[in-house]
């Protein structure tokens, strides 16, 4: 009786580079890869300035949290609709052409939204409304980044890709939010929204020469291109990416609110809140980033469930961490970083799962459909947050916070699925 084969030496030394660590050197000779990641960088800093400013802004507006709240539930609203656009992203030959019409579109809102403030008409309607529209151009943005690196990488370096956008991201990202709040506190948000028309051009410049073309885009009808983006639930992948949508959904709902919880946070416990809100969110931004390099040089892609579920219960660690109040800015900005660090782990993770698991002429329709439930789940979870912050105190909102975080993340590890999940 023979014994199972035994894997050639060329097999094996295949297997070890496919699951190989770092490997920094190949991707940054990857001229594609460095424009999408300048590109994506840049606009990402662009909303890191705009995001400072336009919650400040809504929370000074009637100093009610639920005006911030309201905030947050267009954008998240918004970005849960990403799967209704998700099927011209995948008929788009070359994805390049969305983001040259999307950046403009947000150029014009961002510039709208800056002179309204330097002006002094910006009412709270029109704020609302300017939201909605760079939300809804964002969402062709995020739909295209999300594909991209499929198409410029192998599998094997997509946690590496990940991995270098952080390291290039943190000083831009970082800067963008300690620069959104140093104009906040030296200019007001009318600063924050012009520099982010600024960067957004940049991002533009960047992605002209970029060419994300796929070979085999949908020839459907949009119709029944949708339809295909749901039909493919089903199949081999299938089980997995539905057990993984509906289960991330509770994970998100309580990982949505961090961003208000550092807004009350900086008003609430510091006798300077533009100047200590722009510090918290740079530590928070800083967090991600660092963790994003650590995740790209290990490439845990044989234990992706795993780093979900290791990641979801350091957020929930983190986060019932913060009831222990502090007036000092050192020790807050090391505890969002690290709260940061986990719920950017968990992002990356997840996404690296759904690019390595489809090909790239479907991505945008798997991710938004992925994203769907998480998406709906986090713009409950801000309305009832700004909601409930009338009447409920800072500290009962970051117990459950907390508290639900630490739920979502047991259900992660009970459930076979979801805890071998690799690619």
């Amino acid at each position: 009786m023979t014994g199972p084969p035994v894997p050639s030496r060329d097999v094996r030394a295949s297997d070890e580079v496919e699951y190989a660590r770092g490997g920094w050197l190949e991707i940054l000779r990857n001229r594609r890869f460095l424009l999408l990641t300048a590109s994506g960088t840049l606009a990402g800093a662009g909303y890191a300035v705009y995001s400072v400013a336009v919650l400040f802004l809504a929370y000074g507006i009637t100093g009610n949290l639920l005006v911030a709240g309201v905030v947050l539930f267009i954008e998240y609203g918004v970005y849960s609709a990403t799967f209704l656009v998700a099927p011209l992203v995948d008929r788009a030959r070359n994805k390049r052409t969305i983001l040259l019409v999307a950046f403009p579109i947000q150029m014009i809102a961002a510039g709208a939204l800056a002179i309204g403030l330097g002006e002094g008409v910006l009412s709270v309607a029109l704020l609302l409304g300017l939201v909605f529209v760079l939300s809804v151009a964002w969402d062709f943005v995020w739909a295209v980044f999300m594909v991209g690196p499929r198409i410029v990488l192998p599998k094997r370096q997509l946690f590496l890709g990940e991995g270098l956008a952080s390291i290039v991201s943190a000083g831009t990202t970082v800067g963008g939010y300690a620069g959104g709040g140093a104009l906040l506190y030296f200019v007001g948000p009318y600063g924050g929204a012009s520099a982010y028309v600024v960067l957004l051009l940049a991002a533009f410049a960047f992605a002209i020469p970029l060419s994300l073309p796929v070979e085999h885009p949908p020839a459907t009808s949009i119709l029944a291109t949708f339809r295909e983006g749901w039909d493919a639930f089903r199949g081999s992948a299938g089980r997995a990416v539905r057990t993984l949508a509906a289960f991330d959904a509770i994970v998100a709902f309580f990982a949505a609110i961090p961003p208000l919880l550092i807004t009350a946070i900086a008003y609430q416990r510091f006798p300077h809140p533009a100047s200590a809100y722009a510090l918290l969110v740079t530590g928070y931004a800083l967090g991600g980033a660092l963790a994003g390099i650590a995740a790209g040089h290990l490439n845990p892609r044989r234990s992706v469930g795993l780093v979900l579920v290791v990641a979801t219960f350091s957020a929930a660690a983190c986060v019932l961490a913060l009831l222990v109040p502090t007036a000092l800015i050192v020790p807050a900005m090391a505890l969002l970083g690290a709260l940061g660090a986990t719920l950017a782990v968990r992002y990356a993770a997840k996404y690296a799962w759904v690019q390595g698991t489809f090909p790239p002429e479907m991505l945008a329709r798997m991710t938004a459909n992925v994203y769907l439930p998480a998406g709906f789940a986090g713009t409950v979870a801000v309305l009832l947050v700004g909601s409930l912050s009338t009447t409920v105190s800072l500290g009962w909102l970051i117990a459950l916070t907390g508290t639900g975080l630490g739920a979502g993340g047991l259900l992660l590890l009970v459930h076979p699925v979801l805890r071998r999940l690799a690619f």
